[in-house]
């Protein structure tokens, strides 16, 4: 068997292993994975308020439905301010509009934001 039967070989075995997981990640996952790395690393712990939510019909493998939410953040002597972000909400971690919670904002740009917790 020559060099390129080996290599066909090799891609079709990868192939039929990886079609049994799926895809993968879609783009806008990756990116909201990457928002959220960033926020972990430089983001500001911050007071809001979850004034609506709505599920956008995108889920995730680990079970998650991703969520357009709208809250007012009320940053620690500073103006209150509306943002509005999707984020994927988890069974395990619920959240529902209503709830004062703890986002995570960018320091360079107070519209990036994230839920990190419950206040």
């Amino acid at each position: 068997m020559g060099f390129m039967d080996r290599l066909k070989g090799a891609a079709e075995s990868v192939q039929a292993q990886t079609s049994k997981v799926g895809v993968g990640a879609s783009g806008d996952q990756m990116a909201l994975a990457n928002k959220a790395k960033a926020l972990m690393a430089s983001g500001v712990d911050t007071p809001a308020h979850i004034d609506s939510m709505e599920a956008t019909g995108n889920t995730d493998t680990p079970g998650g439905a991703e969520h357009s939410i709208t809250v007012t953040v009320k940053p620690v002597g500073g103006e209150a301010y509306q943002t509005t972000f999707n984020q994927y909400i988890y069974p395990s971690a619920p959240f529902a509009a209503g709830e004062d919670v703890m986002v995570k904002v960018d320091p360079d740009d107070p519209n990036v934001a994230m839920i990190w917790g419950k206040a």
